[in-house]
């Protein structure tokens, strides 16, 4: 099969390629269908990451986050126009550790995206979709790594009913994990710290929305993620570690190109548990799609889809990207390449 692969050529430049690809005899005939711009993709595109990480990943296709439509299963199990969420793990997302070894395979870091016209995936690389609208199965990868952010917690300690747990951004990664606890841990105090009022005000799930900028509020919590990352990342760690009682966890899930100065000495002082975390399992998504077959969560998510636009080529796709740049949160692409 010879198909069409956009690819970041250089930051600031998607081209057409063309690859071949050999289906195995089991595979499945994916089109990617509904594909969404992540802060990674982002910063590729931008050119923030390190020149030696370019120049080690470039060219790449982008996007890990997808719904693909089924073009052909020859088991007959998915029939053709099913909608499915795709893996970026690939079949090696199948248990915690196998995300974070050294060179573990993933979409859009280690290995071609799903901006392609067509893909050939393992049978283990699809979940289907149980229902309408497909395309808001495009949240199903970012939920998945909040959905794993609170299982490593319960590894650690026990999340009873009463636990105060607080949140350190206001953008979509801590909309995400604000809508995962309101639906998985209802009975904890849930406080959201940001700096955007515009924002904060779509977390109407959350008891608490705290603009940083007072300084009146005496907020303690048990338990803090961190969900700004970039420049900001360290300003909210440090908040984050201020507001944490003795004993406390911090989940960091922020991703930043600038190691942050953290405070270690109130830290240590006060004996907290760091944990970080980034990606997920195939178990995470199961329990992701599950969450947002509830119509609370589907329209929930609606208030973080900023944009949706058809993609029919690499030229309107660095424009969508530039547009992207300036929205408060997720632009959604439907793939027409």
């Amino acid at each position: 099969m010879i198909k069409q692969v956009i690819r970041l050529i250089r930051p600031g430049l998607f081209l057409p390629c063309f690859a071949v690809e050999t289906p195995q005899d089991d595979d499945i005939l994916i089109r990617p269908r509904f594909l969404s711009i992540c802060a990674a993709d982002q910063r590729y595109f931008q050119g923030n990451r390190p020149p030696e990480v370019l120049a080690q990943k470039l060219p790449l296709a982008l996007f890990h986050e997808a719904v693909g439509e089924v073009l052909h299963d020859p088991s007959g199990e998915f029939k053709p126009g099913a909608f499915c969420v795709l893996l970026p793990g690939g079949t090696e997302s199948e248990e915690d550790d196998s995300n974070y070894k050294r060179g573990a395979f993933f979409r859009s870091s280690n290995a071609d995206g799903f901006c392609q016209e067509a893909m050939c995936l393992k049978r283990d690389e699809i979940l289907p979709v149980p229902g309408e609208p497909a395309w808001i199965y495009v949240f199903t990868e970012l939920m998945s790594v909040c959905c794993q952010a609170l299982r490593k917690l319960e590894k650690v300690t026990t999340v009873p009913d009463g636990t105060r747990i607080g949140i350190w951004g206001d953008g979509a990664m801590a909309y995400m994990m604000a809508l995962t606890l309101s639906q998985l841990k209802p009975q904890c105090p849930l406080a959201v710290f940001g700096k955007h009022d515009d924002k904060l005000i779509n977390f109407s799930f959350a008891d608490r929305r705290i603009n940083i900028a007072d300084r009146t509020d005496t907020t303690t919590i048990d338990v803090g993620f961190e969900c700004v990352g970039g420049a900001g990342s360290q300003t909210a760690i440090s908040q984050a570690v201020q507001r944490l009682v003795p004993t406390g966890i911090l989940i960091l899930m922020g991703v930043s190109e600038i190691a942050p100065v953290i405070p270690t000495r109130l830290i240590l002082e006060k004996g907290l548990t760091i944990i970080g975390t980034s990606r997920s399992t195939k178990a995470d998504f199961n329990s992701a799609i599950s969450l947002i077959s509830h119509q609370e969560v589907k329209n929930s998510l609606l208030k973080i889809t900023s944009k949706t636009c058809r993609v029919h080529s690499s030229s309107e796709l660095i424009e969508t990207f530039k547009m992207d740049n300036s929205v408060s949160y997720k632009t959604i692409i439907i793939g027409e390449f």
